[in-house]
């Protein structure tokens, strides 16, 4: 098989409602293409079993989907739910495969079927008469193979090696010597670094610019290193006061700080693992890259109503935080109360 298809098969994200088909899809993808799942590189092949599209949509990290639909019932509003989100998380890319269409033989019915997804589509902003529509069946490997061919016309994801230096800051010390010099620790999460590059600490505490002296992994002295690699970063133009676990070490100019955001986001339910109610007291603890900050819920909204409390699945989120921290459109994160874990999700605005 094309390693194309193979690629975009594990980059782009399966989504669909319960009894439409989509972890049968999933199932049929792996076989036709090998998969085996790996524990250090999560692709889209890798959710457990009936995972809820719309926690994919807000935990994964996706810039394509597949919205998979039953032939039998069609686009629903909650597919038009999960289109919302979609688009509101940042997914650009959209293909839409009609399972079970052996029981939808006729052609006019497809055809009416397709001039309503399509219409749906349109509502939810995407360019409905170049959206990929697959009529078909996961049982059918030709059908599923159809389906890799479209998407592996979606462009590819962004190479995080290609973007701006970023990295979150895990730890910091001090190394002894005649002069003494700060050591920042972390991985890596996008760009290229090298020696004598110049380097700005943001978030938290305050922000200001150093120089990199020193690059080194697991005890060898690099001369660059990139995304991905777990790195110990010697400074020049830096005291233990201004830096701090949670800030973030970017190329100059790139990285700002903000406390108040829109986000979608998917609290478990307490079926899943939440709790039976989520959010009574309007404040949690939001976790961003190596920081976790308290925040207070100024709006909730769910099912377009606005609520005081939640009882899971898919919510809109307006939040401020306590202190300033590192954000981007598009950045995960993930919410814990009262010492308990209960959802996840994504920053679509920032407000301030």
């Amino acid at each position: 098989m094309d390693e194309t298809m193979i690629r975009s098969c594990r980059e782009v994200e399966y989504v669909g409602l319960p009894g439409s088909g989509t972890t049968t899809l999933i199932e049929a993808i792996a076989r036709v293409t090998g998969h085996v799942p790996m524990t250090q590189h999560f692709t889209a092949l890798d959710w457990p079993p009936r995972t809820s599209g719309a926690m994919k949509l807000t935990r994964g990290d996706r810039h394509a989907v597949v919205l998979v639909l039953s032939a039998t019932d069609g686009p629903t509003s909650a597919t038009g739910e999960l289109l919302r989100l979609a688009r509101a998380v940042g997914v650009e890319h959209v293909a839409v495969f009609v399972n079970k269409s052996d029981l939808l033989p006729d052609r006019e019915l497809r055809q009416v079927l397709a001039l309503e997804i399509r219409d749906l589509l349109r509502r939810h902003a995407y360019p409905a008469d170049e959206v990929p529509i697959i009529f078909g069946s996961a049982r059918q490997e030709a059908d599923v193979e159809r389906l890799l061919a479209a998407t592996a016309g979606f462009p590819a994801a962004p190479h995080e090696r290609d973007m701006p230096f970023l990295m979150p800051v895990e730890d910091v010390f001090t190394r002894s010597g005649p002069h003494p010099r700060m050591v920042l620790t972390g991985r890596i999460e996008r760009g290229v670094l090298k020696v004598g590059d110049e380097v700005e600490y943001v978030g938290l505490r305050a922000s200001g610019t150093a120089t990199v002296t020193a690059v080194e992994k697991f005890g060898e002295y690099l001369e660059t290193a990139e995304a991905g690699e777990n790195v110990g970063l010697e400074l020049r133009g830096v005291t233990r006061q201004d830096v701090e676990r949670g800030q973030v070490l970017a190329a100059p100019g790139t990285a700002t700080t903000h406390s108040v955001f829109e986000a979608e986001v998917y609290v478990l339910p307490e079926d899943d693992g939440g709790r039976d109610v989520t959010f009574a007291r309007r404040r949690a603890q939001f976790y961003f890259r190596t920081t976790d900050v308290t925040g207070e819920i100024t709006a909730l909204r769910q099912g377009g109503q606005d609520l005081d409390v939640c009882r899971g699945g898919p919510a809109s989120l307006t939040v401020r935080l306590a202190e300033q921290i590192a954000m981007e459109k598009g950045m995960r994160f993930s919410i814990r109360e009262a010492g308990t874990a209960v959802g996840g999700g994504v920053v679509t605005a920032i407000l301030h």
